[in-house]
C-alpha cells in the first residue's frame, strides 16, 4: 500500500518527465514560427501549440490539485518536512523552467505564443498558491507549539520559502506585463511593415522595367506619364515608411538580445529600400524625360534630313551637267545647304547614339538602321553635288573661292597678331603662369586648325592661277605670299612663347616650391643664431655648445640642395621674362646671401668652440696655466668678442 508521499513522489516524476518536452515543443515552434516565409500560413502550428498548452495546463491543473490534496493530507497526518519537500523540489523545477525561457520575442506571432505559453505558467502558479498558503499556514502553527530549535529551524524554511515564490512570482508578473507591452509594439510593426514590405517589393519590379521602351515620342510621352504617377505614389509613402520606422524604434527600446539586431537589419532595410527607391525612381524620370528630349530633336533633324535629300537626290538624277550661269548658281546653292544639312546630320549622329545609349537594345525599333542610312543617304549625295560644283565652276568659282579663302585667312592672320601682341608679358608667378598658359593652348588650337587651311591654300596656288589673269595673278600673290610669311611669324611667335610658358610653368613651381621651403628656415636659423650666446667657460656647456653648432651645420648642408636648386633654376627663370626677372633674381640673390651669411656665422661660431674647448682642456692638462687663468680668461674673452663682432660686421655688409 502507498504512502500519501510515494504518490505524490510518482505523480511529480511523471508530471516534471513531460515539461522539458513540452518546453522543447513550444521553442520549436516558436522558432519555426518566427523563421516561416513572408506569407507563410503558420495559423495551424499556432493553434497546435496553442491545443497542445492547454492541454498540459489542464494536466497540470489536476496534478497541482492531487498534489495539494497529498500535502494537506501529510500535514493532517503531522509531516510537515514530507510536505515541504516536494513543493520545495517544484519550487526548483520552476525556478529553472522560468531562467530557461526565452528572451521576449519581437516578432509578433513569436511573442503572441510566448504570451500563451506565459499564461499557462500563470495558471500554474495560481494553481499552486493554494498548496503555499496552506503549507506557510501550517507550518507557522506547528512552529507555534515546537520547542524552539524546531521553531529556528521551520521559521527559516517559511522564510525562505516565502522568498523563493515571492521572487518567482515577480520574475512570472513582470515576464507577463512585459510580453503584453511587447505584442502591441510588435503588432503595431508587424501591421506597417507586412504591407510595406509588399508595396517596396512590387513597386521594385515596377521600376526594374522604367528604362525607355522604344524611340517614338509618343511611346515615351506615355512612359513618363506613367512613371510621373508612380514617382508621386512613391513620394507619397514616405509617412508610411517614417511611421513604419518610428513603430520599430519603438519596438527596438523594448527589445533586447538578437532581437535588436533582427529588427535593426528590418529598419534598415527599409530604409535602404525606399531611399534606394525614391533615387532610382527620380534617375528613372530624368532618363526618361532626357530620352523624350533626345527623341524629340532626333525626330525633327531626321525629318529635315530627309525632306532635303528626297528633294536633292530627284534633282541629282534629273537635271543633266551644263555650263550655264543658273546651272553653277544652283551648284553653288545645293553646296551651301549641303554643309549646313552637314550640322542637322551632326545632330542626327550625336542625339540618335546618345538616344540609343539611354534605350535598351530590344526596344531601339530600328534607330540605328535610320542613323546609318540617313548617313548614307547624306554621303552620297554630298559626294554628288561636290563632283558638279567642282567639275562646272573649274577656275572662275575655284579662283573666286580661292580669294575669298585667303582673305577669310589674312583677316583671322590680322586678327590673332593682334591679340598676341595684347597678351602682355609673360609672368613669372605660378598661378597667372598657368592662365597664360592655358590661354596659349587655346591659341596653339586655332593656330593648327587654320596651319592646313593656310597649308592647302599655298599647295594649290600654282593651280588655281594658271586660270586667272595677269591682274588676278599678281593680287593673288601678294595676297598668299603675305598669308604665308605672316601665319609663319604668327606661328613661330606663338611656338616660342607656348615653348617659354611651359618650361616657366615647370620652372616657376619648382623655383617657388623650393623657394617657399627654404625662406622659413632661413628666417628661423638666423633668428636662431642671434639669440646663441658667446662660448661658455665650463667644459660641458662648451661641448653641449659644439653639439648645437653641429647641428646647424648639418642642417646648413641639408638646405645646400635648397640654394643649388634656386641657383640653377633662377637664372633660367630670370631669362624667360625681361620685366620680372629682376625679381626672381634678387630673390634667389637674397637667399644665396643669406644662406652664406649664416653659413659663415656658424663656421665662425665653431671655431670660436673650438678655440674654447682647445684652451679650456689646457687648463686641466697643464697645472702651470692656473696662475694664467686670469690673463688666458681675459684674452679668450678678447678673441670671442673680436669673433662675434666681426661676424656681425660680415653680416652687416653682406645686408648692404
Amino acid at each position: 500500500m502507498f504512502s500519501p508521499l510515494s504518490c505524490q513522489a510518482v505523480e511529480r516524476e511523471q508530471v516534471d518527465g513531460i515539461q522539458p518536452k513540452l518546453q522543447h515543443v513550444n521553442a520549436v515552434g516558436q522558432g519555426l514560427i518566427q523563421s516561416a516565409a513572408k506569407h507563410t500560413d503558420t495559423q495551424a502550428l499556432e493553434h497546435d501549440l496553442e491545443t497542445t498548452n492547454l492541454r498540459w495546463n489542464s494536466l497540470n491543473k489536476r496534478v497541482a490539485e492531487r498534489i495539494a490534496q497529498l500535502q494537506e493530507a501529510l500535514l493532517h497526518c503531522g509531516k510537515f518536512q514530507d510536505a515541504l519537500e516536494p513543493l520545495l523540489s517544484w519550487l526548483s523545477d520552476t525556478e529553472e523552467l522560468v531562467a530557461n525561457q526565452r528572451p521576449p520575442s519581437a516578432e509578433y506571432r513569436v511573442v503572441k505564443a510566448q504570451i500563451q505559453e506565459q499564461k499557462l505558467l500563470q495558471r500554474l502558479l495560481d494553481d499552486r498558491r493554494p498548496t503555499v498558503e496552506m503549507i506557510r499556514a501550517e507550518g507557522a502553527r506547528i512552529a507555534a507549539t515546537a520547542d524552539s530549535q524546531d521553531r529556528e529551524k521551520i521559521q527559516v524554511q517559511l522564510q525562505h520559502l516565502s522568498e523563493r515564490w515571492s521572487d518567482l512570482l515577480d520574475k512570472a508578473g513582470g515576464r507577463q506585463r512585459q510580453l503584453e507591452e511587447l505584442q502591441v509594439l510588435a503588432l503595431q510593426f508587424h501591421e506597417a511593415l507586412e504591407p510595406l514590405g509588399e508595396w517596396l517589393s512590387a513597386t521594385e519590379r515596377r521600376l526594374s522595367s522604367a528604362e525607355p521602351m522604344g524611340t517614338q515620342t509618343a511611346k515615351i510621352s506615355q512612359q513618363i506619364v506613367k512613371h510621373k504617377a508612380l514617382n508621386e505614389e512613391i513620394l507619397s509613402r514616405k509617412k508610411t515608411v517614417d511611421q513604419a520606422i518610428k513603430n520599430g524604434q519603438a519596438l527596438l527600446k523594448q527589445t533586447t538580445g538578437e532581437e535588436v539586431l533582427l529588427i535593426q537589419e528590418k529598419l534598415d532595410g527599409i530604409k535602404s529600400r525606399y531611399a534606394e527607391m525614391t533615387a532610382g525612381s527620380s534617375k528613372a524620370l530624368r532618363t526618361l524625360e532626357q530620352a523624350l528630349q533626345l527623341s524629340t530633336r532626333f525626330a525633327a533633324a531626321h525629318d529635315d534630313l530627309n525632306q532635303w535629300l528626297d528633294g536633292v537626290e530627284a534633282e541629282l538624277s534629273n537635271v543633266e551637267p551644263d555650263a550655264s550661269p543658273a546651272y553653277q548658281e544652283r551648284q553653288k546653292e545645293l553646296k551651301k545647304v549641303s554643309a549646313e544639312k552637314r550640322l542637322v546630320l551632326d545632330t542626327v549622329n550625336e542625339v540618335g547614339n546618345a538616344l540609343l545609349d539611354l534605350v535598351p537594345w530590344r526596344a531601339r525599333e530600328g534607330l540605328d538602321r535610320l542613323v546609318a542610312d540617313a548617313n548614307q543617304r547624306y554621303r552620297h549625295a554630298d559626294e554628288t553635288i561636290t563632283q558638279r560644283v567642282q567639275l562646272v565652276q573649274a577656275a572662275i568659282q575655284r579662283s573666286q573661292q580661292y580669294e575669298e579663302a585667303v582673305d577669310a585667312e589674312l583677316a583671322w592672320v590680322g586678327e590673332t597678331e593682334r591679340k598676341l601682341a595684347s597678351l602682355g608679358p609673360l609672368s613669372l608667378e605660378p598661378d597667372v603662369t598657368v592662365a597664360q598658359l592655358q590661354v596659349q593652348r587655346a591659341f596653339n588650337i586655332d593656330i593648327i586648325r587654320h596651319k592646313d587651311t593656310v597649308d592647302q591654300l599655298i599647295a594649290v596656288r600654282d593651280e588655281v592661277l594658271e586660270a586667272c589673269s595677269a591682274a588676278q595673278k599678281d593680287a593673288l600673290m601678294v595676297k598668299t605670299d603675305s598669308l604665308s610669311s605672316r601665319y609663319d611669324t604668327v606661328s613661330q611667335s606663338h611656338s616660342e612663347r607656348f615653348s617659354a610658358l611651359e618650361q616657366a610653368q615647370v620652372l616657376v613651381a619648382r623655383f617657388w616650391e623650393t623657394y617657399e621651403e627654404l625662406e622659413p628656415w632661413l628666417g628661423e636659423t638666423e633668428a636662431l643664431i642671434t639669440q646663441l650666446p658667446p662660448p661658455a667657460i665650463d667644459t660641458d656647456a662648451l661641448r653641449l655648445q659644439q653639439d648645437q653648432m653641429r647641428l646647424l651645420r648639418e642642417s646648413i648642408a641639408e638646405h645646400k640642395p635648397h640654394i643649388d636648386k634656386l641657383l640653377k633654376i633662377g637664372p633660367q627663370l630670370a631669362e624667360l621674362s625681361l620685366q620680372q626677372g629682376a625679381t626672381v633674381t634678387q630673390r634667389y640673390a637674397e637667399a644665396e646671401r643669406r644662406y652664406l651669411a649664416i653659413k659663415e656665422e656658424v663656421k665662425g661660431r665653431a671655431g670660436a668652440l673650438d678655440e674654447a674647448v682647445s684652451q679650456s682642456a689646457q687648463v686641466r692638462t697643464d697645472p702651470s696655466f692656473s696662475c694664467r687663468i686670469p690673463s688666458r680668461l681675459h684674452l679668450l674673452k678678447i678673441n670671442v668678442l673680436h669673433e662675434l663682432k666681426d661676424g656681425a660686421t660680415k653680416r652687416r655688409e653682406a645686408s648692404f
